[in-house]
């Protein structure tokens, strides 16, 4: 059977639980099964919808779509919990407005765990590397650090280590217009980090992204959540 060749490479930032804006802006790209989707990570938490979020990935996942998840680390603090008391977790998710990934019995749910499990800290392909906050370039090996990966709100090191693929990253939220400036200069790195959960509260954010990493096309979708 002919395999069809990979129409776009898309790639979207923090989503952080807002699922009514995602599935608005899935709509928009009119994601297609030939498409490649990175999501860049922090997918859960501090919006109300994450387990909704989740569930919608998961099953674009089992219908066939080519989503590839990064992972963030709001992702990392799931794994993390997962080794401590009920009560521990129950501050967190509260906290997080993420209680809605618990089961019944007040555990995190094994079908998220398991797809939290398959997140990887980057992706790399022909063109371009994918990462949740940043790549420590400074390193001689730029994928060593996976710390750097999760949390850091800075890059490190020359460009020139990219060796001419484009970085791709959520994690520090980003005025629209710093965003477009950089996609129009062509720059190396990209980030694409609107700030979607803070919806209309703060003047050049509140947007959820997604670009085409080879085109450098962008969407946008406003939050409704």
């Amino acid at each position: 059977m002919e395999t069809k060749p990979i129409i776009r490479r898309l790639a979207i930032g923090d989503i952080h639980g807002c699922s009514r804006t995602f599935g608005k802006l899935l709509e928009k790209i009119n994601l297609d099964k030939n498409d490649e989707l990175y999501i860049l990570g922090d997918m859960i938490n501090r919006g109300l919808s994450s387990d909704k979020v989740l569930d919608i990935i998961i099953d674009l996942q089992k219908n066939g779509y080519n989503i590839h998840p990064i992972r963030g680390n709001h992702e990392q603090l799931i794994i993390n919990l997962v080794k401590e008391t009920p009560e521990i977790i129950n501050k967190y998710l509260r906290y997080y407005k993420s209680k809605n990934l618990l089961n019944k019995k007040e555990q995190i749910k094994k079908s998220y765990l398991k797809f939290i499990d398959t997140t990887q800290y980057f992706i790399e392909n022909e063109n371009s590397i994918f990462v949740h906050a940043a790549l420590d370039l400074s390193r001689e090996d730029i994928f060593e650090n996976k710390d750097f990966m999760l949390y850091s709100r800075y890059q490190r090191g020359n460009i020139k280590n990219l060796n001419g693929k484009r970085l791709f990253h959520g994690h520090v939220a980003t005025d629209i217009k710093t965003i477009r400036k950089t996609i129009e200069q062509k720059a190396a790195i990209i980030g694409i980090d609107n700030g979607c959960i803070y919806g209309s509260q703060r003047k050049g954010f509140g947007r959820l992204l997604c670009i085409d990493t080879d085109s450098l096309e962008l969407y946008s979708a406003k939050n409704i959540d």
